[in-house]
């Protein structure tokens, strides 16, 4: 697909900043960002990508410039408020799973998958895909009527384990996303997401056809296959588009849209499955609690006064350290930062605390049946970690990932990079040592304040 500004008036655009405008400086790194991200993207793009081609300024706003078919919006939306075919949202899953025969490129527009909000639709019922790092750059500043789950919701559970991504991981991930487009739910419904990737890698995922009964047995089966957490028995991409192809005309019936579904009455079956996973989920949440006791008890009767057994042992690799401390910093979990990393974390152990606690208090006293969701302080997404320098005790490493900051008025985001070094500490390693923007915030110095 040629770039030529010849074509211009082919050529459709949307705002960049719909919603939210930033301030000057933000802006100019945003659109450095896309521009450098469009710049990136090979000329020639399948049709079912939307094929970017610049960013301009009119009129002191800037647009993006696109190819292919106007007035598209998220999926997630038009689902929320429209019944769709069947055998239409299947004949779609079947040309998007038809794009993983290019891995690379798949890899190279979707480096942590593919998720439910990357996925747009016009008017004619169409469905493309928007690549990752456009999405990521315009999404803060983009107010959409029904926000899309997060990305943990569809992660393979190999990925979580710490491996690449491949062929058989995008077939998860993309059966997990339609898994969410046909039912109207996620394939876990906790709204921690820790507790969903734990659950991604230990528990078995309900069957579609128990939520959606039109659903038939071979699509069913073919979905529950796709979402194996073995992924050697999950099939090849030939056989998922061959069975696909043949389930997706078999029996085609209409979604009913999002809204309407929540007033449904569940079935025996479906009621019968959620209070087992209402139990699995209390011990899940209350098994540190139950713990304490149990210690306690034990430590009056028996005088025992041992704490809990570390997370982070002689077994985990520097590496390992590294994105545990990143992982305890995005679940604000102190106490494994701290045990991560042998540093002083100063004003930012005041911050993940006091995000951990305002999260919870909402998580507690919020309302789901009237829409209310709980407003992260702050996220850290993207995380992507390169090894520096490799000696025998001691590692560096680079961190780079998105950091995103609510207060009372708006959202602030910035791509944030550090420069870690981890040492080995009575044959554990730990962080010594952070340079960088994390480093700034813990001395107090917080992008997201003017200065």
């Amino acid at each position: 697909m040629s770039r030529e500004k010849a074509d211009n008036e082919n050529l459709n655009k949307v705002k960049l900043f719909q919603d939210t405008v930033p301030r000057s400086r933000v802006q100019l790194d945003v659109v450095k960002k896309v521009r450098a991200a469009v710049k990136n993207m090979p000329a020639d793009l399948p049709a079912k990508i939307i094929a970017y081609q610049d960013v301009i300024k009119e009129n002191g706003e800037y647009f993006l410039l696109y190819q292919g078919s106007s007035s598209l919006k998220p999926l997630v939306e038009y689902l929320n408020q429209n019944s769709i075919s069947s055998e239409k949202l299947l004949q779609e899953m079947l040309e998007i799973l038809k794009l993983l025969r290019d891995l690379d490129l798949i890899k190279r527009l979707f480096p942590k998958g593919i998720n439910a909000a990357n996925f747009y639709i016009d008017q004619q019922e169409n469905i493309y895909l928007m690549p990752e790092q456009i999405h990521s750059s315009q999404k803060n500043y983009n107010n959409f009527d029904f926000e899309a789950p997060a990305a943990e919701y569809f992660k393979p559970p190999e990925i979580i384990a710490g491996q690449t991504w491949d062929q058989k991981a995008y077939i998860f991930n993309l059966a997990a996303v339609f898994y969410y487009f046909l039912t109207s739910k996620t394939i876990f419904g906790d709204d921690d997401q820790a507790k969903v990737l734990n659950k991604i890698q230990t528990e078995n995922i309900l069957e579609p056809k128990l939520l959606v009964p039109e659903i038939s047995e071979q699509l069913n089966s073919l979905l529950m296959e796709m979402l194996d957490r073995d992924e050697n028995e999950r099939s090849n991409l030939d056989s998922v588009l061959q069975q696909l192809e043949s389930a997706a005309s078999a029996a085609s019936f209409r979604l009913l849209p999002f809204l309407k579904r929540e007033n449904l009455i569940e079935n025996k079956v479906l009621k019968k499955k959620r209070q087992k996973e209402n139990i699995k989920l209390f011990f899940r949440q209350s098994w540190k609690p139950l713990l304490f006791f149990v210690i306690l008890f034990a430590s009056i009767f028996w005088g025992l006064s041992s704490g809990p057994a570390p997370v982070i042992t002689a077994e985990d690799s520097p590496a390992e350290v590294v994105n545990y401390f990143y992982e305890a910093l995005a679940a604000k979990n102190i106490g494994l930062a701290k045990e991560a990393a042998a540093i002083d974390l100063g004003q930012m152990e005041r911050l993940i605390s006091e995000s951990h606690v305002i999260e919870k208090m909402q998580t507690a006293y919020r309302n789901p049946e009237f829409g209310e969701e709980v407003n992260q302080v702050y996220s850290l997404e993207n995380l992507r970690i390169e090894e520096v320098s490799h000696s025998t005790n001691s590692r560096s490493f680079k961190a780079f990932y998105e950091f995103n900051f609510r207060d009372r008025e708006k959202l602030y985001s910035a791509a944030l990079e550090d420069q870690l070094f981890v040492e080995k500490i009575d044959d554990i390693w730990r962080i010594t040592a952070i340079k960088g923007d994390f480093k700034a915030m813990i001395d107090g110095k917080y992008p997201w304040r003017e200065k």
